[in-house]
């Protein structure tokens, strides 16, 4: 097989021969037809010679008449010879050139002999001159047939000449263009190819291969080109096998948790169900097609739907509650059970975000046990609240010396039982409130609930303290931010919490940022302080109650019963923390959905 730089050598070699004989041809033909030219104006001025001469001897008849009328004269007769001679030379030589044959030097020296020795009787010279005038008539009729025959004959092969001149031309085009369209089908064609393959390769058809043996640049090119798709197909094969085996092997192991795992997307749409979860939500689960939508048909679902749209948004404001659990007390399916429902959101290596993974964590056992807890903590709360309250009363009448008066080291003592007397009583409106909320004896009123008139009370409820503190506090809400349906009651103590959490906590000379912003049919509040911040193993269970710092001074179930109040009103709660960074609660409370107005006649 011919390489790539011998076709276009070759090519280029046949072009160059062809050209150059066509170029020789046309050379010799242009050189044959000047010479039959030639030849043409040769015969052509040899009667044209020839027939001046005629010309010359004529008019000497003339001469010779008029000589004898007595018109002219000797001396006009020589005069007209000489030129008449000087014509006949030149006819000699033209016919000569052109016919030899033809006997005009003859002629000529008899007309030469005539003139040197003219007859003096002027009859006589005129019969001379018209014998030789007929002689020369006869010679230029020769002449002329003979020139007629010879120019036609020569034309004859000017025009064969050129004819064969103009098919030369012709197929040596025709031959320059089949050469041309050769080479560029023998040389484009490979490239084509090469290119083609090329492109499927790009394409994915990793089974492509550029059949090119020369070993040219194009062979080179071809060689690495099928090598380069051999180490892709083998690279896509392993890396296929590699990512089936991921697969199966997360697949393998969403199937063997025993809880219920739901794999949705970002809407909530169900994209993968382990068997537990399929016992769990019933017949519409079953088959070899989940339904996407089975979420929003199950009893329960619109529990799950709205803690993963809620925990997807959450992750969105907040990148550092990856790994929180949302947690959600509840009832799904026909199974009598409690579960407890736990949301991550789910992203890929760069970022985005691909759904959500809900874990149903069975906690019927630990809710019976926990409202089991519950009833005893809010019946003890109820029976030591009075004792507490005559201790308090009883130490209050000491303090105030209604028993005597005290010495200073009495006073100190009784002044401390005061104030443990207080957090007691504390802890136990907590526990009471916390207990009401979990028995279900403190029932919510739900109302529309301005986010800034809220925030403002409770900027001016703690103003005091913070400045006694040097403590700034800053409101970041709009003035426009929408209503929410909150009970406003729980609205109020969820901030106080929050606020007195972060006076707590944060340094003399520090900063609070409190706030609101919408989020998607939700409101989410937010209080920002510079403190110290949380220790990362502390914050999954920061909402959990006695959970609390010892050291603080805090009852340990306040932020517990910030979690109550907030999923109560079908919100979400979560912490971002960072040591030496502060820390940030954020909450969210859902958007009071508007009622049309109407005018009185339409109402009625």
């Amino acid at each position: 097989m011919l390489s790539l730089y011998q076709r276009l050598i070759l090519g280029c070699l046949l072009l160059i021969t062809l050209v150059t004989t066509v170029s020789l041809l046309v050379r010799t033909s242009f050189v044959r037809l000047a010479a039959l030219d030639a030849q043409v104006r040769i015969a052509e001025t040899a009667v044209a010679s020839l027939a001046s001469a005629q010309g010359a001897l004529a008019h000497e008849e003339l001469i010779a008449a008029r000589i004898a009328t007595g018109d002219s004269t000797f001396s006009d007769f020589r005069d007209q010879t000489s030129h008449t001679e000087m014509l006949l030379r030149a006819a000699t030589e033209d016919v000569r050139s052109f016919d030899p044959s033809i006997p005009v030097e003859r002629l000529a020296r008899e007309h030469q002999r005539l003139s040197e020795h003219p007859p003096e009787d002027p009859a006589e010279l005129t019969r001379s001159l018209e014998s030789l005038h007929v002689e020369l008539r006869r010679d230029l009729d020769q002449l002329s047939t003979r020139r007629y025959t010879s120019v036609t004959a020569l034309r004859g092969q000017q025009n064969e000449l050129r004819a064969r001149l103009i098919a030369a031309c012709g197929l040596a085009i025709a031959a320059a263009t089949v050469i041309s369209a050769v080479m560029l089908i023998l040389v484009i064609a490979p490239l084509r190819h090469t290119a083609r393959v090329a492109r499927r390769i790009g394409q994915g058809d990793l089974h492509q291969r550029v059949e090119w043996r020369s070993k040219d640049d194009l062979g080179t090119i071809a060689t690495e080109l099928n090598r380069l798709a051999i180490r892709l197909r083998d690279l896509r094969e392993t890396e296929s096998g590699r990512r089936q085996m991921e697969f199966q092997l997360a697949d393998a192991v969403v199937r063997s948790i025993f809880e219920p795992v739901i794999v949705t997307d970002g809407k909530g749409q169900v994209l993968k169900l382990n068997q537990a979860a399929v016992e769990v939500l019933g017949s519409s689960a079953e088959g070899a097609e989940v339904d996407r939508m089975v979420l929003a048909s199950t009893p329960g679902g619109d529990k799950i739907l709205n803690a993963i749209r809620a925990a997807v948004s959450m992750q969105r404001a907040t990148t550092a509650e990856e790994g929180q659990a949302a947690l959600l007390p509840m009832r799904i399916g026909k199974e009598e059970r409690s579960y407890r429902l736990r949301t991550t959101p789910m992203r890929d290596s760069e970022g985005k975000l691909l759904g959500a993974v809900t874990l149903l964590e069975d906690v019927t056992e630990i809710a019976e046990v926990d409202r089991f807890k519950s009833r005893f903590l809010s019946v003890a709360s109820q029976k030591l609240r009075e004792p507490i309250r005559r201790l308090r009363l009883a130490l209050y009448a000491l303090t105030q010396g209604h028993a005597g008066e005290l010495r200073p080291l009495q006073m100190e003592l009784a002044t401390n039982a005061v104030h443990e007397a207080e957090h007691l009583d504390d802890l136990m409106l907590d526990l009471i409130e916390v207990a009401e909320l979990e028995t279900g004896r403190r029932q919510l009123r739900t109302e529309k609930v301005r986010p800034i008139d809220a925030l403002r009370d409770a900027v001016v409820r703690f103003r005091d303290e913070a400045q006694d503190k040097n403590i700034d506090i800053e409101l970041l809400a709009f003035e426009d931010v929408a209503y929410v349906q909150a009970d406003r009651r729980a609205l109020r103590t969820i901030l106080d919490n929050l606020i007195a959490n972060a006076l707590r906590y944060t340094p003399e000379g520090g900063r609070i940022r409190l706030g609101a912003t919408e989020q998607q049919e939700r409101v989410q509040f937010f209080v920002h302080d510079n403190g110290r911040g949380i220790e990362a193993e502390r914050l999954p269970t920061i909402f959990g109650r006695f959970t609390g710092d010892p050291a603080s001074g805090g009852t340990g179930l306040g932020l517990a019963l910030v979690r109550r109040l907030v999923e109560s009103q079908g919100g979400q709660v979560s912490v971002e923390s960072r040591l030496g960074a502060g820390t940030t609660f954020r909450f969210t409370l859902p958007v009071s959905i508007a009622e049309p107005d109407r005018h009185p006649v339409e109402a009625g």
